[in-house]
């Protein structure tokens, strides 16, 4: 409810409830879905209208950091553009139970989704934007004490800079990809234009400028969707309890 009341203060608190009634609703359906797609994962495809899909052709074979929120169900969109035929690997946290990691990750596999732990270096990833592939980062968690410290809805708050490091050292685009659930196993996928980013002062600011960039973006997807909204995260931990 505190996250809902950041992000959408202009509401009262019965329309923010309703929101939150929502989101419980949207994460089963979600889990419903990833569990159906087991049985035949090309099904992503028919489940999928897309808009603006013809970008990722483009940029089949060249790189690009793919990038999306807990909104939508964002395992579906993975599914589908590696059912589409691109080769993408995303950053994950891995779970800290080793028996559910294990059936995640085979159940990511299984519909064509290469997964990379976020423990691993930073080199890992770089190599598979250089190999011309896509690799797909959810950048809106809380980014913990290595974090950056970044407005996310007015406020500021650890951000992973990853993405926008891989973006800095290999200047490959930064494609933010935004997914709506219209009904159970129907959605609309819109892939939009790359983010357009300068280069600051120093290192330093140029990351912290994209990583702002990047935040807007996931702001956007979650003021277009907030039911859809993985909005349990403690998102704004500077905040306490």
């Amino acid at each position: 409810m505190r996250n809902l009341e950041l992000a959408f203060p202009e509401m009262g608190e019965a329309e923010r409830k309703k929101i939150l009634a929502q989101t419980y609703e949207h994460m089963v359906w979600t889990g419903v879905e990833f569990i159906v797609l087991q049985k035949d994962p090309s099904q992503a495809l028919a489940w999928v209208e897309a808009e603006n899909g013809r970008l990722l052709d483009e940029l089949d074979g060249k790189g690009a950091i793919l990038l999306t929120g807990h909104v939508g169900n964002w395992e579906l969109t993975a599914a589908w553009i590696a059912q589409a035929g691109h080769r993408v690997t995303a950053i994950v946290r891995e779970s800290d139970d080793e028996g559910e990691r294990g059936l995640i990750e085979t159940m990511r596999a299984h519909v064509g989704l290469m997964s990379l732990s976020k423990k691993l270096p930073m080199t890992r990833s770089v190599a598979i934007l250089k190999r011309g592939e896509f690799l797909g980062i959810l950048p809106d968690q809380h980014g913990g004490p290595q974090g950056l410290q970044v407005p996310f809805f007015g406020v500021a708050t650890s951000t992973s800079p990853g993405a926008a490091v891989f973006a800095y050292l290999t200047k490959k685009p930064l494609i933010p990809i935004f997914s709506h659930r219209v009904a159970p196993f129907h959605h609309r996928v819109r892939v939009g234009e790359p983010i357009a980013w300068e280069h600051k002062e120093d290192r330093d600011a140029t990351i912290w400028h994209i990583t702002k960039k990047i935040n807007e973006c996931v702001e956007q997807m979650v003021i277009d969707a907030p039911g859809q909204w993985l909005a349990q995260h403690r998102r704004f931990r500077e905040l306490g309890d």
